[in-house]
């Protein structure tokens, strides 16, 4: 596994590990959903879910595609899950854990 793989598993499972995260996830499943709409419908604060959202988005977990509203011509931000499969073997965790513990030069 690269270097860049690593990290990028590490990413995820970074965020997943986080909480609200699952829940936001799960809300988002089966349909885009506006931030307001997330946090009104999961009771998880506003700030909550625009900063997981973000870091969602960074990890490739989550695409925010924006849109205009037809009522009020706004720009507005749906948040849809990213179709994504961390794949991570015990051999994987290994490499990760001997290349943290190598001396930096």
């Amino acid at each position: 596994m690269s270097l860049m793989a690593q990290k990028d598993i590490q990413d995820k499972l970074r965020i997943l590990a986080k909480k609200h995260t699952w829940r936001i996830l799960a809300h988002i499943h089966r349909g885009a959903k506006y931030i307001t709409q997330i946090s009104a419908e999961t009771n998880i604060p506003y700030t909550t879910v625009q900063h997981r959202v973000r870091e969602l988005e960074r990890a490739g977990l989550v695409r925010i595609v924006g849109q205009v509203d037809r009522d009020t011509g706004r720009a507005i931000k749906l948040v849809r899950v990213s179709n994504f499969r961390i794949s991570l073997t015990p051999s994987d965790i290994v490499r990760m854990v001997k290349r943290e513990d190598e001396p930096v030069a």
